[in-house]
């Protein structure tokens, strides 16, 4: 069988967004899938009926979603830019209702907003959120200029926001009115309803965004609002667990940072009435105290489009996904704090929905791409095969895990990954992987780009060093501390593979990551010349030009390191971590990953490096994407998707192999 190729990335399908309908009969989910021709995704619905394990495609314009289930199950109503002409795409959203029983979608309505998430919470109420403008610029030329005023003026995937907010608004299907239930600076963050109190989760940044929420609950029947928190925790998703109690993701940011454990917050609405809370906590008070968990799916895949909510509730408790090592699980917590684990399989779990104590989620196991699962009282059971043909005739290289211990002490998951042509006493290129955040983590599922690096005859080195999620809060505090304790776990990794692997080359070494990996590609090759070539991508580096130039750089950069570049030795701090420090001892030929609309590491960080090591005689190329943003390597353009990993192939082939030089 044929290894497995660059191009196989078109033939894979990306599960996201399960949901059950209200009487638990079906599950619905999103597939979408690479378009060589259209160089874009199809997105269509999908249906499964529980009983029978029967699916289907319920939608097939290749446009469709997000979605809704209608109140009894009996049909779905979803997003769709379906029919719209260029004239109109910029004058709102369209909303189609297709039954399960067969038919033809049809258009019920055109909401006047770009929407973003949808919820139903009655026949004819939908809740839903969408950015819009805080002020309306008659100049009509104002496209041609943007006004800045404020921090965060741009966001990674959403552009240029300054003075631009989600809000939520309420919309009636059958009169067409759209109601705005927020205040003009808040930006909401997430948000659910029960009956007809809707309760959201926001931040509000007159100037300069803070690093805390707001947490609000709005009477849909009154008309009337509270603010329950603010300017004290940082808050995630917030759930109804009955009509007086509300779960919320917080955490105080007290012991770790802006990167502390989330716990579950209880929340207690007396009685459903809005009555008589008073800002601050005071009636708020941690079901979970001290829990050291990773909430969320933070296992590393390529594999992914699309995702869906981290929390549920089921019954009166809360399920919520929690990555531990190289997966993830799901726990669930009662009102009194009492955790279980749920679901306790290898692999990750990356979108799931609850009824009557059945899960059904999507999820990478093992080698299999992403299909769709159920879990119940009898164990998993897969349902969906829409994965299958994808690797079928592909040579898959299995990852092989094992422990570093470093000097101190410290274990390191580590996995290693023959090449698919492996022969017995035989000795291969070897590329380290760094993962992102640095709170990721790699595990054993399917990656594409490291099956393809392993199909060109490289062995693939990984792990999870200090920083990585999945370890508890003390392991994964980095902070201050960037470029130290794991780079030097990250090298432990190495000589251990050194010396135990016959198969790894330590004459032919490379190392490549992405984000937090891309700084410490940029970093290990100011420190080492172990490496004959490397390839960083949407990287950091400089602390001092990422903090004025980046989304999250004036919160990410005090949080990691402690200091702004002003206090003092702040600068002197941010520019010993910078890799751009360095720089002049740099000798590994490197290539350079960027995009221009990369606000999370603005294309400066890379432009900075590719200067750095061009102007010190070092080879380095630096490719460009336009138009994509951090999330090249996971949802850009397919034939981006595609050029990228070509691009990292013949840098590592000219180097490793001995390969002619030229584009790929």
């Amino acid at each position: 069988m044929k290894p497995v190729q660059i191009e196989d990335l078109l033939s894979y399908r990306f599960l996201s967004s399960v949901q059950i309908d209200p009487r638990g009969r079906h599950a619905a989910f999103r597939v979408r899938q690479a378009t060589e021709q259209g160089d874009d995704y199809r997105s269509e619905i999908y249906v499964i009926e529980l009983d029978s394990s029967r699916t289907r495609r319920l939608t097939t314009a290749g446009k469709d979603g997000p979605f809704v289930w209608n109140t009894d199950g009996s049909a779905i109503l979803f997003l769709s830019k379906r029919e719209e002409s260029k004239e109109e795409s910029d004058d709102g959203s369209r909303l189609y209702r297709i039954a399960l029983d067969g038919g033809e979608a049809e258009k019920i309505a055109t909401i006047p907003h770009h929407v973003e998430a949808i919820q139903l919470i009655a026949d004819d109420t939908l809740l839903f959120t969408a950015r819009i403008p805080l002020t309306r610029d008659e100049d009509k030329n104002a496209a041609d200029y943007e006004v800045l005023d404020e921090i965060p003026f741009w966001q990674n995937e959403k552009g240029f926001t300054n003075q631009r907010r989600v809000h939520l608004f309420s919309f009636d299907l059958a009169s067409g009115e759209v109601k705005d239930l927020t205040e003009d600076q808040l930006e909401v963050q997430a948000f659910d309803a029960h009956k007809d109190l809707v309760a959201f989760v926001a931040r509000r940044f007159p100037g300069k965004a803070p690093i805390t929420d707001e947490l609000w609950v709005y009477n849909l029947a009154t008309g009337e609002s509270r603010c329950l928190s603010h300017d004290t925790y940082a808050l995630g998703e917030v759930r109804f667990l009955s009509e007086t109690t509300l779960a919320v993701l917080g955490t105080d940011m007290k012991r770790y940072g802006r990167g502390q454990s989330r716990e579950v917050m209880s929340v207690d609405l007396a009685s459903g009435e809005i009555t008589s809370i008073t800002p601050g906590w005071d009636r708020i008070t941690s079901i979970t105290p001290g829990w050291d968990r990773s909430v969320g799916t933070s296992v590393g895949s390529d594999c992914r489009y699309g995702s869906g909510p981290v929390t549920q509730v089921d019954q009166g408790r809360l399920y919520l996904t929690i990555t531990e090592g190289g997966n993830s699980y799901i726990d669930s917590v009662d009102p009194n704090g009492t955790v279980q684990r749920v679901v306790d399989l290898p692999g990750a779990i990356d979108s799931f929905a609850v009824h009557a104590e059945t899960i059904i989620y999507s999820a990478l196991r093992g080698d299999r791409l992403q299909e769709i699962y159920r879990y119940d009282k009898n164990g998993e059971e897969r349902f969906t095969d829409l994965n299958r043909d994808a690797c079928a005739e592909r040579a898959v290289s299995h990852p092989e895990p094992f422990i570093v211990t470093g000097k101190d002490g410290t274990r390191i998951e580590a996995w290693v990954m023959k090449p698919a042509n492996y022969e017995e006493g035989e000795s291969y290129p070897t590329l380290l992987e760094v993962h992102g955040g640095p709170r990721g983590a790699y595990g054993s599922v399917f990656f594409h780009e490291m099956q393809v690096l392993a199909g060109a005859g490289y062995a693939v080195l990984y792990c999870n060093p200090r920083g990585s999620s999945g370890r508890g809060d003390e392991f994964a505090d980095v902070r201050g501390k960037y470029g130290t304790i794991d780079y030097e776990d990250l090298m432990a990794v190495v000589d251990y593979a050194i010396e135990s692997f016959p198969f790894v080359d330590r004459e032919r070494l490379g190392v490549l990551g992405g984000s937090y990996g891309g700084f410490m590609t940029n970093w290990i090759i100011g420190h080492t010349n172990r490496f004959r070539a490397a390839c960083s991508q949407r990287s950091i580096a400089n602390w001092i030009s990422k903090f004025c130039t980046t989304d999250i750089g004036y919160v990410f950069n005090k949080d990691q390191m402690g200091k702004t570049p002003w206090e003092e030795g702040g600068s002197d701090k941010l520019w010993w971590h910078s890799p751009l420090r360095y720089a002049d001892r740099a000798r590994t030929p490197t290539l350079f990953i960027h995009s221009d609309e990369d606000y999370r590491c603005y294309m400066a960080e890379g432009l900075q490096m590719f200067t750095a090591l061009r102007y010190h005689g070092v080879e380095s190329r630096l490719v460009l994407f336009r138009g994509e943003n951090h999330e090249l390597s996971r949802s850009g353009k397919p034939h981006h998707r595609l050029r990228r990993l070509r691009e990292i192939l013949s840098w590592f082939d000219q180097y490793l192999k001995g390969g002619p030089k030229g584009n790929p």
